[in-house]
């Protein structure tokens, strides 16, 4: 990956492609950790600082340092980092002065945040949250840094979820979908950021030609679609298909291609995903959350069909608790 190749410079111009001008890709890597710990010593070396905050149930990867941005435990303790309350917990204004609180001991070098909650509820932020966690940082010398790895690349219907929040980010981690299954991820900087040695960018297989090849096709069939309209055409068959849910006490958010059900207590996940997956649905787990992560090429009758079988195995399991 540390050698340019014709394929790397053409699928970092395919990315630069989809960010403004003074937003450009600093590297590519393989996965999603490696993406935010760059990002980490980028905003370490940019501000001086060493502080970092993130939120509550965000998930951001699971090295000792990704994971302590938003999964408190006992193996991740670290100094210098803040993990604070988050959606559902806490309100936005209890949220907003944990931040402002913070960020004034002058110590912190980045905020992380997730702008759709894909691994904790589903829950998005609302705009005028998003915009002052923005003005917080920008009065405190801090940077922004937002994980769209799993929102990125037309999954929730627009290219990136921050701009629907208002964020002009100082980084933005993508990956996932720009691979299309292949293991790649990247790291997009405000060029106001320059990039050193010093802070280690490159990896094993960064940039390697085979990734800079799956990532070049997807964006070009990316491009090729209409991909708000596709995933538009999507929300509206899970909204309508899932809408039965709330009834058997199942929550549903999300937003696109991205949706997170919540199941109650009285739902043991796993009887409800062994059903799902006997009727040959694949769906994502965690805790007491089901994803549904459909792809823009699944077909209308597929996923109306799918809307059903998830509805049967939460009612089978409704009925079965009672």
């Amino acid at each position: 990956g540390a050698v340019p190749t014709r394929v790397g410079n053409e699928a970092r111009a395919a990315v630069e492609e989809f960010f403004p001008p003074s937003h450009g890709l600093a590297v590519f890597y393989s996965t999603g950790m490696e993406a935010v710990e760059f990002a980490l010593r980028v905003a370490r070396q940019v501000t001086g600082k060493k502080g970092v905050v993130g939120f509550n149930g965000c998930m951001h990867g699971k090295s000792m340092a990704t994971a302590r941005l938003g999964w408190p435990n006992a193996l991740a303790t670290l100094p210098d980092f803040h993990s604070l309350p988050y959606l559902p917990e806490r309100s936005e204004g209890e949220i907003l002065e944990s931040v402002r609180s913070t960020l004034a001991t002058e110590s912190i070098a980045a905020v992380f945040l997730e702008p759709l909650l894909g691994s904790r509820g589903g829950y998005i932020p609302s705009r005028p949250f998003a915009e002052q966690v923005s003005s917080l940082c920008a009065e405190r010398g801090s940077l922004l840094i937002v994980d769209e790895i799993f929102t990125g690349f037309f999954r929730t219907g627009s290219p990136f979820l921050h701009r629907e929040l208002g964020l002009t980010p100082d980084i933005v981690l993508i990956g996932k979908a720009m691979g299309n299954g292949f293991p790649v991820s990247g790291v997009v900087v405000d060029r106001r950021h320059p990039i050193a040695g010093s802070m280690l960018p490159g990896s094993t297989f960064a940039g390697n030609p085979l990734a800079a090849s799956a990532v070049l096709a997807t964006l070009r069939e990316m491009r090729a679609h209409d991909m708000p309209a596709k995933v538009h055409r999507i929300e509206e068959v899970i909204l309508a298909g899932l809408n039965g849910l709330t009834e058997l006490g199942v929550a549903l958010r999300g937003k696109g291609a991205l949706w997170i059900l919540e199941l109650p207590t009285s739902m043991r996940v796993r009887d409800v995903m062994a059903h799902i997956l006997q009727h040959g649905v694949i769906m994502s787990p965690t805790a007491n959350y089901i994803r549904l992560l459909p792809s823009a090429t699944i077909t209308i009758e597929h996923l109306t069909d799918a809307c059903r079988i998830i509805r049967e195995a939460c009612r089978a399991q409704r009925d079965t608790g009672r």
